[in-house]
């Protein structure tokens, strides 16, 4: 009791210090994802910090994700809102109070299908051919789908569509059949938009063919010669009927939480004044860049160009303060001491691009090679499944749960699985054990041998012990950038991301389990004339079954979950579902692929588990050790 009343007085000594000081709270930007929006909060935040005396953060998230935020009180501030892509969230955000539109940032931009300029022209310098000299308006894709082949279906082409949770997805996908490009063309979804980001440009620099939805401003289409396809022009009735027109210029807003005009009423009639151009924030991404990325000199530079605009949102005494005609918030010596010097600059990602464009260029037919074979796997595996009628495929997962444990067991398997069909899951399931089996089966091949190899040699178990580290301690999310390089989008850097992140289990207790066994059983194999191959499959092998059965285990776990995270790339299954799920917050059809989720992990889990602890009997039941 005696501490929660010296807590409560001591935030109020610091809340009275705050209010004597003139310190002011903190404001929270919204970041969905992509350059322009970072830009203009940096803007903001510049003009917020200096000319008003408020400290700034920034939250990150998918468009759905921080407008929800922003209706919740999470996010005060939102730059960049695409209104017509968050349509339904937003707008019921307008109309329950929550949130307060001020201005309209930009509304001059341009959405719709894009592909770079060689696919039309052709690149003499870069020695590109053109692919579809006569593409000029999406009526005109059908006649080139085998330009744009989709790598997961030859027989189809392939149009990158818009993140999920978009307003443009949904568009997109009623354009494909209003225009009838679904009879020649798989609708992909990337994901998100650093995948589709990643999609064109790995495409882009390969000098490869590309179609897919994409918008301006960006960086994107500052630096890349990228064509608009022509459509029918825009008239209300046309979108109505089935979009069958271009897409209107998106009102890009200023919204905040309604809540920020009681914290911060002079900030909401600054930013009321807030007000660019698609042609502004273009070069503004074109200028960062230039410059490395830097989004702190892109901003100064912004405040030494546009000095008209920006001074025109603001009074000519929070334009002084911005400029720095009169101190505000630490001195420079404060700063100094605190930030670590600008000057000091690695650039180490910059030598790691160099080696990826460097590999990227000299091994696209071993990438191709690969891309190919795994495919294969992964289709083969398909079709052994769908194959199999679905009530076969749950029978016999019944007789396995009952043959490895008991009937119960069996029986739970089978309502598990027949659940997730119930949920109209089924192909989405199958196309998920695909791809974990099909990156178990390859991280197993890879796993086991250097397992071995690591058992017999101890310089290269310390060679190998510190990637394994890295590889597991890496955070998931990371393997997925070199897949998306290598690979592109969709199942195949799916399974590559998979394979890294899982293989390191196997490759563990496969070591383990080799060096676990007894030197004298060993040594009494040698003495009876054994080769060191017969020692290893006659003695080793069979002694560290259980542990490398419970790597293999792990591996399976690991390639599960990592699957569900690659639906950021591309990858379909049950994970493409949970990541519409978030991006919609759609609660229903997240519990739906979410539950089936865990049913498929558990399934996996317990038959995996019950495999590596059965042990060998003889023909009299008596149990003996493997």
């Amino acid at each position: 009791m005696v501490l929660i009343i010296l807590g409560l007085v001591s935030s109020g000594v610091m809340a009275a210090d705050q209010r004597a000081s003139g310190q002011k709270g903190t404001l929270v930007f919204a970041d969905a994802g992509w350059d322009s929006i970072r830009i203009h909060n940096a803007i903001a935040a510049t003009i917020i910090e200096k000319g008003y005396g408020y400290k700034t953060e920034v939250l990150t998230g998918s468009s759905p994700i921080v407008i929800q935020g922003l209706r919740q009180g999470d996010i005060d501030i939102c730059m960049e809102a695409w209104t017509d892509n968050i349509l339904e969230l937003y707008q019921g955000g307008i109309a329950e109070g929550e949130i307060i539109e001020l201005s309209v940032n930009f509304d001059d931009n341009a959405q719709g299908l894009y592909v770079p300029t060689y696919v039309i022209k052709g690149d003499p310098e870069r020695g590109i051919p053109p692919l579809a000299p006569d593409l000029k308006s999406i009526k005109d894709l059908p006649r080139y789908w085998q330009v744009f082949q989709d790598p997961d279906n030859p027989s189809q082409g392939r149009i990158y569509g818009s993140p999920p949770g978009w307003a443009a997805d949904q568009i997109l996908r009623t354009k494909m059949a209003t225009y009838n490009l679904d009879e020649r063309y798989d609708y992909f979804n990337p994901g998100s938009d650093t995948a589709l980001n990643t999609s064109l440009v790995s495409a882009y620099e390969k000098g490869k063919p590309w179609v897919g939805y994409y918008w301006d401003p960006t960086w994107i289409t500052g630096k890349y010669d990228l064509t608009l396809l022509a459509d029918e022009p825009y008239s209300k009735a046309k979108w109505e009927a089935g979009y069958a027109c271009e897409f209107p210029g998106v009102k890009v807003t200023v919204a905040v939480n309604a809540r920020l005009q009681e914290k911060a009423p002079d900030v909401m009639a600054f930013l009321k004044n807030y007000r660019t151009s698609t042609k502004i924030t273009s070069q503004l991404l074109a200028f960062m860049q230039d410059h490395e990325g830097d989004i702190e000199t892109t901003t100064q530079w912004f405040f030494a160009e546009y000095e008209d605009l920006w001074t025109s949102w603001v009074s000519p005494e929070v334009a002084a303060a911005v400029k720095g005609e009169r101190p505000a918030g630490p001195t420079r010596f404060q700063r100094d001491l605190t930030r670590f010097p600008a000057g000091i600059r690695l650039n180490l990602g910059i030598y790691v691009e160099k080696l990826i464009a460097w590999v990227t260029a000299n091994f696209q037919a071993l990438f191709a090679w690969l891309k190919a074979g795994v495919l294969g796997i992964v289709s083969l595996m398909r079709r052994i499944f769908t194959f199999i009628p679905w009530f076969i495929l749950i029978i016999l997962l019944f007789l396995l749960g009952w043959k490895l444990d008991q009937w119960k067991t069996g029986l739970l398997y089978a309502l598990m699985v027949f659940t997730i069909g119930g949920l109209g899951l089924w192909d989405e399931m199958i196309l998920t054990l695909s791809i974990v089996l099909t990156g178990v089966l390859i991280s197993v091949v890879i796993g086991i041998p250097i397992g071995i190899i690591m058992a017999y040699n101890n310089k290269v178990e310390a060679f190998v012990k510190p990637m394994l580290d890295g590889a597991q301690t890496m955070p998931s999310f990371v393997y997925l950038i070199p897949a998306m390089i290598f690979f592109g989008l969709g199942t195949v850097p799916a399974v590559f991301a998979t394979i890294i992140y899982s293989v390191p289990p196997c490759i563990r207790l496969t070591n383990l389990g080799i060096r676990g066994v007894p030197r004298a059983m060993k040594e009494a194999a040698y003495a009876f004339g054994s080769s060191r191959w017969q020692v290893l499959t006659k003695v080793e092998l069979p002694q560290a079954i259980p542990t490398i059965m419970a790597g293999i285990n792990q591996t399976t776990m690991a390639a599960m979950s990592m699957v569900v995270i690659s639906s950021m790339i591309g990858a379909k299954g049950l994970g493409e579902n949970v990541l519409i799920a978030i991006n919609r917050t759609d609660i229903a059809m997240g519990f739906d692929a979410g539950i089936s989720i865990v049913f498929l992990a558990i399934i996996i889990d317990r038959i995996t588990q019950r495999i590596s602890n059965s042990p060998q009997r003889t023909k009299s039941g008596e149990e003996v050790r493997s």
